[in-house]
């Protein structure tokens, strides 16, 4: 069983709570814990449920300067306490993933006026530098509805791989100085780094020498298979490397391909998909074409001046996850201003393997705690929804 980002995050939580006889006491009685336990109570009575009105789910298309978009717009049953532009990962379902749309509704019972866009490129797994500035357009919309982003500020959210192109949108000119906030969960910091990790298992802690190794999930290498594929000169070329990741998600073996049957820039790609090295990554990727590095270093943080950030980052990874190591957070926070970052590590989670740790809780409520913090204080002037 393959389980996407967000329900890595729902698994942790339930097997968490699962885990501890009368976890509602011992959560108490916070806004934190609160969340938390609707979160994982996703459509079932909660006691967040309980004590709020329910959230208003609405379809909206927008433009920005000719660009034409759809998106979920949540509005809370109480006035507005902070936006916030919510990126779907890498999934087929997209905006209508039922655990984002439970998280999304959570956020709305929290206060929050919740954008979730509908990107088709994540839906059909591709990642590119063009989602950046679809997240910036969303988070664009989002701000000039004003009684949806308090002082006319609101954050954004990404998980995984739709975590890059959320941090470049907030380093994006014309709203940077307007994103309060940037959640990520699972998120990455290099994408040299993380390519050669899903290719080779290996990969490094921030500033170590030494390689590590851990299992990767091959679910990502064939999401990066297809995300790539149709960036291939030819035809050919590009339905073999889609029928191989094909094979890849369905567990099967796709076996070797001939080198000589394929075009350069595809041979280039192939290798490194098939590469054992992690010495090997860097000159592997220098010879891709030019094409697909320019995508891909068009979503990669590390290429980019991450001082210019103003937007405070809550950064949540699980030591153990098998699709982009942890290190990749702990790197992406010491490459941010140091205070403005907040890094939130949990013991227990990993991809599939779920080993609940009581320490986690802590570190789950102060997470939650943080983005709750950005909120607009209870008591000042907040408009209502009823106009959207």
């Amino acid at each position: 069983m393959r389980l996407k980002p967000l329900q890595r995050l729902y698994s942790l939580l339930l097997a968490l709570l699962a885990a501890l006889p009368g976890c509602a006491p011992r959560l108490g009685d916070s806004e934190a814990a609160l969340a938390l336990e609707d979160i994982v109570a996703a459509g079932r009575d909660s006691r967040l449920k309980a004590r709020t009105p329910a959230p208003l789910r609405r379809a909206v298309d927008y433009e920005i300067e000719g660009r034409r978009y759809s998106a979920d717009l949540y509005l809370p049953g109480e006035p507005v306490r902070a936006g916030i532009v919510l990126v779907p990962g890498v999934v087929a379902a997209g905006k209508d993933d039922a655990r984002l749309v439970a998280l999304a509704s959570t956020l709305a019972r929290l206060q929050f006026a919740v954008l979730v866009p509908d990107l088709r490129g994540l839906r059909e797994y591709r990642v590119r530098a063009a989602n950046v500035r679809e997240v910036a357009d969303a988070f664009r919309y989002l701000v000039a509805r004003g009684g949806l982003a308090p002082q006319g500020r609101a954050g954004i959210a990404g998980f995984s791989y739709g975590a890059g192109p959320v941090l470049l949108a907030a380093l994006e000119p014309d709203i940077r100085t307007q994103v309060r906030f940037v959640l990520t969960l699972g998120g990455y910091y290099d994408l040299r780094s993380i390519v050669g990790y899903f290719t080779t298992g290996y990969y490094r802690e921030p500033g170590g020498k030494r390689w590590r190794y851990q299992r990767p999930n091959p679910y990502i290498k064939w999401v990066f298979s297809l995300s790539n594929a149709d960036l291939l000169q030819s035809a050919e070329d590009r339905a073999l490397l889609q029928t191989l990741a094909d094979q890849a998600r369905s567990g099967a073996d796709p076996g070797a391909v001939p080198l000589e049957a394929l075009q350069p820039d595809a041979r280039a790609l192939y290798a490194l998909l098939s590469n054992q090295d992690p010495e090997r990554v860097a000159a592997l990727i220098d010879q891709l074409s030019p094409r697909i590095r320019a995508e891909l270093y068009g979503i990669d943080p590390a290429s980019q001046d991450l001082s210019q950030l103003h937007a405070h980052a809550i950064l949540v990874h699980g030591r153990g996850d098998t699709m982009i190591p942890y290190t990749e957070s702990v790197a992406l926070a010491a490459a941010l201003p140091a205070e403005q970052v907040q890094l939130f590590l949990i013991d227990g989670f990993a991809h599939v393997d779920v080993q609940p740790q009581r320490s986690d809780i802590p570190q789950l409520l102060a997470a939650t705690q943080a983005l709750l913090a950005q909120r607009a204080p209870a008591n000042a002037e907040q408009n209502s929804v009823q106009e959207w």
